[in-house]
């Protein structure tokens, strides 16, 4: 009775034992299907459109821009280090400067009386002064002036251009005296000939608004050293 109920044991534990079996391996053959009606045709080009590539940062972060004393002397301003820098990056330099000065009904006046002065670094590291002055009108109406280089005449634009590279003092100064109703003002800019490299603008605008000739209340200066 005994070998019996021993014998029925031993044959349900094959049973089952196979039936384990045979479930393993359907489960795994379940996880190896993929139902048709399952598959998604994915648009990538929607899902990851393509990107521009994008434009480099300023390569030199952020400058410093720099005040100075536009009384004070030149070479405080130069640059210290070497005259051409091996791989020196290249800069488009452009001043304006105008000014302008009116007679007691708002036109402009030919009497100029007016002093101010734009100051700047040119190619060659010379300090350069931009005046105030009044056309020459010759019997014939024509200007007699020709072109006078360095000057700048009432309610005209003056525009310099010329070219540097890494290391150059970009240097506005602008000081000066004028009678009531004047004003003066003036920009320096330096752009990277790849236009990776971000300059900040010298400028400023100055009014004299007081009774008589007098001087700029606040006479501007500024520089920095181009990377």
């Amino acid at each position: 009775m005994i070998a019996n109920s021993l014998h029925l044991l031993k044959q349900l534990f094959l049973n089952m034992k196979h039936v384990w079996i045979i479930s393993c391996l359907l489960f795994v053959c379940s996880c190896n299907t993929v139902r048709e009606d399952f598959v998604v045709n994915e648009d990538y080009e929607k899902l990851f459109p393509s990107k521009e590539i994008e434009k480099p940062e300023n390569k030199r972060g952020e400058l410093l821009v720099q005040l100075c004393d536009p009384d004070q002397a030149l070479e405080n301003y130069k640059y210290p280090g070497t005259e051409t820098p091996n791989g020196a990056d290249q800069y488009k330099i452009t001043l304006m400067c105008s000014f302008q000065e009116k007679r007691w009904d708002g036109n402009l006046t030919k009497d100029v009386s007016a002093q101010y002065k734009v100051k700047y670094i040119n190619e060659k590291k010379e300090l350069v002064t931009i005046s105030c002055g009044k056309r020459n009108i010759g019997n014939a109406g024509e200007d007699a002036d020709g072109l006078r280089p360095n000057v700048m005449f009432n309610g005209e634009k003056l525009e310099i251009s010329f070219n540097v590279h890494s290391g150059f003092p970009l240097y506005l100064s602008v000081s000066g005296e004028g009678p009531r109703s004047s004003n003066i003002r003036a920009s320096i800019t330096a752009v990277s000939t790849d236009g990776l490299i971000e300059i900040p603008s010298l400028q400023t605008e100055q009014y004299q608004n007081e009774e008589g000739i007098n001087p700029l209340r606040y006479p501007y200066c500024e520089y920095l050293i181009l990377p």
